[in-house]
């Protein structure tokens, strides 16, 4: 009993142990959402379901406006006298505009974040490894969400990687990865709008089939009933005139689905124009400034990289200067000792000369 004790005691230590490896193992809350965009795009479902209910409300309400008017009555009808279709039309379509909305509302403020000077150059006109701390300061001081940003996460990202791995090849190599991401990003963000799109004029054609089928099954059960022609010729218009009705759930599933494809394929463009922006700005005003670090150079302080560079071209400079004065010295030297040379064999000659 001791030892089945002991060991007992020992399982809850392990798996103490265990666990305390899988949470080292496991990445932390920062971690994962450091460059997480996605909220750049996409929206919260149950905030704009929230919204949309709220938008079918107001404007069930507003049709009721229109049942004080026999003219006007049909709106009132199509909604309120045609089954459960229309209200399942209109929340979707309803839906659909709240995601609308707040996606534009993301993509103002993601064209607001363009506006500002991300990579100044008063801090350097080059983006060398030595600045890299300066320029996430700066972006930081902007007050900016970078999961809001494609854009800041762009940037970030290059800025971080070019800090990791020195390469301007590399870090362009980078930033067309994320583009991708990106753009794929911003087109999963509509599925939704899309399905509603499809879904739709689907419910339509059913509201259509739903009250064919009534109209038919009243008429049938009736026949047997019709001892004339013109009770016949009555229930054959109660069936067509409840055929016309069934036809305007088609009517108004087409005009939703109209009033929703519209606007989402002008977001989408808009969109997708931000995310080529977005490659412009990284091309003309981040690529195009990275500097690879040069060997030798060591990484600091921006003031002090420069002095140090400074000195090291004097210092190159003054040893060019040195190595040039030794050239000449030398080439002095050899030019006297062929003139003496070149003397002493001129007096030879001449000595010679004079004794013959």
């Amino acid at each position: 009993m001791p030892k089945t004790n002991k060991n007992m005691g020992k399982v809850p230590a392990r798996a103490k142990e265990r666990a305390m490896q899988v949470n080292l193992m496991q990445r932390s809350f920062d971690e994962m959402g450091k460059f997480d965009n996605a909220s750049a795009t996409s929206v919260n479902m149950a905030l704009t379901a929230g919204i949309g209910l709220g938008l079918e409300v107001a404007f069930y309400a507003f049709l009721l406006v229109f049942k004080l008017s026999d003219s006007t009555r049909i709106f009132y009808d199509y909604f309120y006298e045609r089954g459960w279709v229309p209200f399942v039309l209109t929340y979707l379509t309803c839906w659909s505009f709240a995601i609308l909305w707040v996606k534009s509302r993301k993509l103002k403020s993601q064209q607001n974040v363009m506006q500002f000077k991300l990579l100044p150059e008063d801090i350097a006109p080059e983006i060398r490894v030595e600045f890299l701390p300066h320029f996430d300061a700066h972006i930081k001081r902007l007050g900016f969400d970078p999961r809001q940003s494609f854009l800041l996460t762009r940037i970030l990202r290059g800025l971080e990687h070019f800090g990791v791995r020195k390469n301007h090849s590399e870090t362009a190599d980078m930033l067309k990865s994320q583009s991708e991401i990106d753009a794929t990003m911003v087109d999963s963000s509509y599925v939704l709008i899309k399905v509603f799109i499809w879904a739709i004029p689907i419910l339509g054609f059913i509201g259509t089939v739903l009250g064919i089928s009534e109209a038919v099954s009243s008429f049938g059960g009736d026949m047997g009933a019709a001892s004339d022609i013109e009770k016949i010729k009555e229930k054959l218009g109660q069936v067509t005139g409840g055929l016309s009705e069934a036809f305007d759930t088609t009517l108004v599933s087409l005009a939703f689905s109209l009033c929703v494809m519209f606007p989402t394929s002008v977001m989408q463009k808009n969109e997708e124009d931000l995310l080529n922006k977005v490659d412009e700005y990284c091309n003309e005003y981040f690529l195009k400034r990275l500097r690879e670090p040069m060997e030798g150079v060591v990484s600091g302080d921006p003031s002090q990289s420069a002095d140090a560079s400074f000195v090291q071209r004097t210092e190159n400079l003054q040893a060019y200067l040195l190595q040039i004065q030794e050239s000449q010295s030398v080439v002095a030297q050899q030019m006297t000792q062929i003139a003496s040379q070149f003397n002493h064999l001129m007096q030879n000659s001449i000595g010679e000369d004079g004794r013959e």
